[in-house]
This record gives C-alpha cells, structure tokens and sequence, in this order.
C-alpha cells in the first residue's frame, strides 16, 4: 500500500514562552505568524483526499499541543535540528511511499485546487519531485520517498533540489502563481500578508485571518509602493536583488509600468556562496565606494518605487547582521538596527521621496507577485483597489 504524507517542519520562538514574547521583537513577530500558517496548512492539506496523515516536525511544544488539536501527528525536534536526518527519519517512522515536504511558513496562500494538482503531479512511486519554485523551493513533493536515505546528509534543504537532480529526478513545477510561491521567510513578507488580509481576507486561513489585526503593523511603505503599481503612466519601478526573468516578464504584461532592473547572484543560498563568501554585487562596490546614503540617493533619484532584496547588497559587503537587525530593517524601524551599515541603509530608504519596499528575496519575487496579482484583480472589480501614489512623475512609454 502506497502512503502518503505531508511533512511541516516549523521552529519554535527564541525569545520566551508563548505567553511571555514580546511583540516589540520582530522575531516574535515573524515566529507567530508562522505558527498560524502551519496550523492552517495543517488543516488545508487534511482536508486534501490524498493525503493519509500530516506530521508537524518542531521543537516548540506549544505549537505541537495545537498542531494535535487541528488533526496532526507531532515529533519533536532538538533545537540543533537537521533537516536531512529528520525527513528520512519521518518517512521510515510513518511508512511514507510519496510525501510532500514544506516549511511553516511555505505557502500560506496555497488553494485547494492547487494542492491538488501537487498530488496529480507527485505520481506515487515515479522517481519525480514537484517543487514551487525552480531554485529554491519551499514546498518540494517526492513521488518515491527511497531518496530520502541519500538526502540523510544535508543539514537543510538548501541544497535539496541539486541533490534530487543529480539522483536523476525528474523536475516538475507547480504553476508559478502568486498563492504558490509566496512564502513567509521574514516580516516584510508579513507585511505583504497583512495587505493582503485586508483586501481579500477569504483567502487566508482561519488562524492567520484572526491573528494578523491584532499585530498593529505598519503597511504605509507597501501600500504607497502599490500605488505607484497601480498607475497606469508607466511609472518608473526599480527591482534590485535576487530577480527572476518571470518576474520581470510577469509584471511587464499585468502593469503599466517601466522596469529598471539589478538582477544579482540568483541562487546564491543554494549555490553556497554566502557561506563561502563569494557573492559580489555592482550596488555593493557603489555603496562601498560613496556610501549607502548616496547609492540610496542615485536608485530613488531614478525611481517612482523601489523593491529591494537588501540580502544580495549585504552579503556582498561581506557583513550578515543578526535576524534582529535584519528583521527590524525589514520593518523599517531603523533606529533599531544596530549594524552601522544597515542602519545607514534603512534610514536613507526611509527618508527618500519615493516608497523603498526593503526585505528579502520575496520582495522581489512571491510578494511582489502577489502585490501586482491584487492589482490585476482590483483593475478587473474583485477587490478594493489601492489609492494611486502621487501624480505622474514619468512620460508615457512610446
């Protein structure tokens, strides 16, 4: 009998116990948002006719103690958790032919006629994975499960996708909508979320619709950001970081507006080269040479609306600020950020004329997806459509 199963794999809090976290920290922030998502994933894929049980891997026992309530197997995890020991181990302890695998925080938009075409694509015992992004999946579903003892080695899934290949699977991709590949890695993604929750809450789960208003965050930057999306002027939009060409194409055909692009070191998590220390970017010799001030000011200068993945820029001035400072810059509370470089980063970006949307790789990629997707169907009637951001500030394209 071929069983298939579904495998969240969801940290815990670092800041204090669940009654104890203070929402001041931006990792508490980011920590409770994600725990609703995987209880609500947890839900969505139980009530999937496909699917035989969902495991929620984590070391958090009050997430545990709710995952239980909404219907899912628990294994707790170390807090030094290693994620290729832990899937082999969780497909062996629960008899798994097929399994789909996934973050607590993949996803969160998935709908159900999307998980079942997953399942349709993850053909039980076929030597395929079927993944939602083509570099660095979040969500990753295996039609035979017997590769897990080769992937025991991995410490996590960074790597994964490389592994799968060079073991002769064969690579299949979720259609790229904007519900399939955003995830939520850091709070900028939050933000997206919580604009999102407030033009079509219906498409979010039970937990994350009940929770996100009491999170008091401040969207003002992305809902500028997306008025500028809206016009219908061309105005100028400048992408910088981790941007795909289907993103480009993506917005290119869903709005009215002119692109200026610096696209830099696509894959370079997967590929190892943070680690290793060979990400280079041409924004980082800019900032290097004039300063972050100065670079800020060239970009917006050039700009009705920046969406910058700052990860790229960081990491090739050879300095990765804690998840803090990061997740406080993602924010936009600069006077919070610590690391001088960062700091200098996030203040110049808040003080420019124009709205710099800062944050990792999916401001340049899922969420922004999602953002232009809300516009499409706002132009269309389906929802409450964003203010326009100022007066035309560029000519028409032609």
């Amino acid at each position: 009998m071929s069983r298939t199963g579904v495998l969240i794999f969801e940290g815990g809090q670092r800041t204090g116990p669940a009654g104890e976290q203070d929402l001041a920290d931006p990792r508490t922030v980011l920590s409770r948002v994600r725990s609703w998502t995987t209880l609500d994933t947890v839900e969505k894929f139980r009530a999937c006719p496909d699917v035989d049980v969902v495991v929620v891997a984590t070391d958090s026992p009050d997430l545990g103690r709710k995952a239980e309530s909404c219907g899912a197997e628990v294994h707790p995890t170390d807090p030094d958790f290693h994620f290729g020991r832990t899937l082999h181990a969780l497909v062996a302890k629960y008899g798994l032919r097929r399994a789909v695998y996934l973050g607590g925080g993949a996803a969160p938009l998935l709908q159900a006629d999307e998980i079942g075409l997953l399942f349709e694509m993850v053909v039980a015992g076929a030597r395929v994975f079927v993944a939602n992004n083509a570099q660095s999946p979040d969500l990753v579903g295996l039609g035979s499960t017997e590769i897990t003892a080769d992937l025991a080695h991995l410490e996590t899934d960074n790597a994964t996708l490389f592994a799968l290949t060079d073991a002769g699977y064969e690579r299949r991709l979720l259609p790229e909508t904007p519900t399939a590949t955003f995830d939520l890695d850091t709070p900028s993604d939050v933000l997206f979320l919580a604009l999102e929750a407030g033009r079509r809450r219906n498409a979010l789960g039970r937990h994350v619709a009940a929770g996100l208003p009491g999170l008091g965050l401040d969207t003002s930057v992305l809902e500028r950001a997306a008025g500028v999306l809206a016009r219908e002027d061309y105005p100028s939009v400048t992408l910088i970081g981790r941007v795909s060409g289907s993103t480009m194409s993506y917005l290119n055909s869903s709005l009215f507006v002119r692109l200026r692009v610096f696209s830099e070191e696509r894959g370079m998590k997967a590929l190892g080269r943070v680690e290793r220390g060979l990400v280079r970017s041409l924004l980082g010799s800019v900032a290097r040479d004039h300063g972050m001030e100065d670079l800020v000011r060239r970009i917006t200068s050039l700009s009705d609306a920046v969406f910058w993945d700052n990860r790229v820029l960081l990491a090739a001035m050879g300095r990765w600020p804690d998840d803090r400072d990061r997740f406080e810059s993602d924010l936009g509370r600069w006077a919070k950020v610590r690391d001088p470089e960062l700091r200098r980063l996030c203040q110049a970006t808040q003080e420019a004329d124009c709205p710099v949307v800062l944050g990792g790789h999916s401001v340049v990629a899922g969420g922004l997806r999602l953002l232009a997707w809300r516009l499409q169907e706002e132009k269309a009637g389906l929802g409450v459509a964003f203010p326009e951001d100022g007066g035309p500030t560029s000519p028409k394209a032609g």
